[in-house]
């Protein structure tokens, strides 16, 4: 199984209920990780205050867990948790493109 880099995005509909989540979420701790969420830099200004970045993440979560966590706060558009798709090692950095 691949690991989980422990880092990943959630995008939601409504930048309100991004707000939401970071207020909520940021510094929460799951199993031994304290996550991070704030805003990702934007790949447009339409999702701009809607897309969230997530670091901290525990390896062995799953994208399933990750939308249970965020969809408290809102719909999702689309999330994704980043994995190491060579090694399966947590924490590799993802290669330069």
């Amino acid at each position: 199984m691949r690991q989980s880099l422990g880092y990943g995005f959630v995008n939601y509909i409504d930048p309100k209920d991004a707000e939401k989540a970071i207020n909520t979420l940021n510094g929460l701790r799951l199993q031994t990780k304290t996550i991070k969420v704030s805003y990702a830099r934007p790949s447009s200004a339409s999702i701009r205050d809607a897309n969230l970045y997530v670091s901290g993440l525990p390896k062995t979560m799953t994208q399933k867990e990750l939308e249970q966590l965020f969809s408290q706060y809102g719909r999702i558009i689309t999330s994704r948790i980043l994995v190491d798709q060579v090694t399966g090692i947590h924490g590799a950095a993802p290669p330069l493109s």
